[in-house]
């Protein structure tokens, strides 16, 4: 879980990642963005998608790897951890 401040035209927002199973291949091969914001759906490994996220994304995606490798959830404040790891 992340928390985000404020910004741009938006207020503060919790973001949740969650992990969605495997689809099967006629399943993925269906989507199709259905929100006018998306212009395409992609499936990537996660070290291509750090370099194709936002910074903060980024963190969250990594976040959300460490979860799913430990077991043990999160906590973000605008994508870094919080509290701070030391």
């Amino acid at each position: 879980m992340d928390w985000a401040p404020p910004h741009g035209p938006w207020d503060d927002q919790l973001c949740f990642v969650y992990d969605g199973g495997v689809l099967p291949h006629d399943r993925v091969a269906a989507l199709r963005p259905h929100d006018e914001e998306l212009s395409d759906t992609a499936f990537v490994a996660a070290s291509d998608a750090q370099e194709l996220l936002r910074p903060r994304l980024g963190n969250r995606l990594r976040a959300a790897l460490r979860t799913l490798a430990t077991g043990c959830p999160e906590y973000l404040h605008d994508g870094s951890a919080y509290p701070p790891h030391r």
